[in-house]
């Protein structure tokens, strides 16, 4: 018998973390749905957008990238993928909403003063608009709009959802609101 102790394995809370695989549990969501809203809706190509930003992650080494940086450059990615890609196949398909510069300006006017009535939501060409927009916000504002606009949750359950007081879920709305309305500005199609 030796004078050294057998290694001890190591439980899961011991492993470091892995920086990709915590990027896309934080951020992931949101990087979906910015690539499900600029493949019209396709999810086996959104999958395989998805899989080709991991894996470009993967090789990255991400760990080097500022965690506040991450998502920015995520994002990128699938951007350039999603680039590659149609310029491999040569064209887009018809479902994917086009930017229509004035439109998304009208909006973001409109909600500068107050909300977007029901009805006008129903116009497909307005809801492409949003949700182009709502795409190109990060993942917090994408949360607190999504949760409170499109799923209908209260303030007070929102602020239950996210660990938060429903004072600062009141902030981070008015802030994401305007990120959004500045994102209408800066539509990236």
């Amino acid at each position: 018998m030796s004078g050294t102790a057998a290694p001890v394995p190591r439980t899961a809370a011991q492993l470091p973390e892995n920086p990709v695989e915590s990027a896309f549990g934080r951020f992931g969501d949101a990087l979906y749905r910015y690539v499900f809203v600029r493949t019209g809706g396709n999810a086996d190509l959104s999958a395989d957008v998805m899989q080709q930003v991991w894996v470009q992650a993967c090789g990255a080494d991400l760990g080097r990238i500022v965690e506040d940086d991450r998502e920015r450059w995520l994002r990128r990615v699938a951007k350039n993928v999603l680039i590659t890609h149609w310029r491999t196949a040569r064209r887009r398909p018809q479902s994917v909403p086009l930017v229509d510069v004035e439109l998304a300006a009208a909006l973001s006017n409109r909600l500068a003063t107050e909300e977007i009535p029901p009805t006008l939501l129903t116009r497909k060409e307005v809801r492409d608009q949003l949700l182009l927009a709502i795409t190109q916000l990060s993942t917090d504002d994408q949360q607190v709009i999504v949760g409170h606009y499109f799923s209908g949750h209260s303030h007070a359950l929102l602020a239950d959802e996210l660990g938060l007081s429903v004072r600062a879920v009141e902030g981070r709305l008015y802030r994401a609101r305007a990120s959004l309305r500045a994102a209408l500005l800066h539509l990236d199609g």
